[in-house]
């Protein structure tokens, strides 16, 4: 063999040696981070968009708590107006009982009814007392608006008892009415 071929045999090993030393050292980690590089790439995407799907999830829940923190506030406001109505509607149907020389027995409240610009709230009403008295003490309580009459029934019967003063039957009167709250339906 000549040395030009045992040369050209070296420097193909050689270049052969450091071709696969060069690909072992520095090409196939560059792969390999280039691989790792992607998959991180198409994580972040990922995450991109679960974060794009979470900011979505939270404007829908501010939304929702802004109508809940509303209807939150009706109710309180119902509440409020509620607890002052009541007070007020039982003062006033005593007071108005007691200048009439009616016996005011007994006031049943019945739940809240809600309608869009208002609330009923029906009660029954028990009295007894002569006719004349009655009549005034339902004129007064309707003209006062204190309770609305219209809305309601009345059931009339007579009483074993007799005024003191007159001599006549009582009455026993149960009152079916409504009061309205303005302002606090749902």
């Amino acid at each position: 063999m000549n040395n030009f071929a045992v040369v050209t045999i070296f420097l193909l090993v050689i270049a052969a040696g450091v071709g696969a030393f060069f690909y072992m050292e520095y090409w196939q980690p560059l792969e390999k981070e280039a691989a790792d590089l992607n998959d991180e790439i198409e994580n972040l995407k990922r995450q991109k968009s679960e974060l794009e799907n979470i900011e979505e999830e939270m404007k829908q829940l501010k939304t929702k708590i802004s109508e809940l923190t509303e209807q939150k506030n009706k109710l309180q406001m119902e509440s409020n107006q509620l607890n002052t109505v009541v007070p007020k509607l039982l003062d006033s149907t005593e007071t108005i009982a007691n200048k009439y020389d009616i016996k005011f027995q007994d006031i049943r409240i019945s739940p809240l009814v809600r309608a869009e610009e208002w609330s009923e709230l029906p009660i029954e009403i028990t009295v007894q007392g002569p006719f004349s008295k009655v009549g005034n003490f339902l004129t007064i309580m309707e003209k006062r608006k204190i309770v609305n009459l219209a809305a309601g029934s009345m059931n009339v019967s007579v009483s074993a008892e007799v005024d003191r003063e007159t001599k006549s039957p009582l009455l026993s009167v149960v009152i079916s009415a409504k009061v309205y709250i303005m302002g606090s339906g749902l």
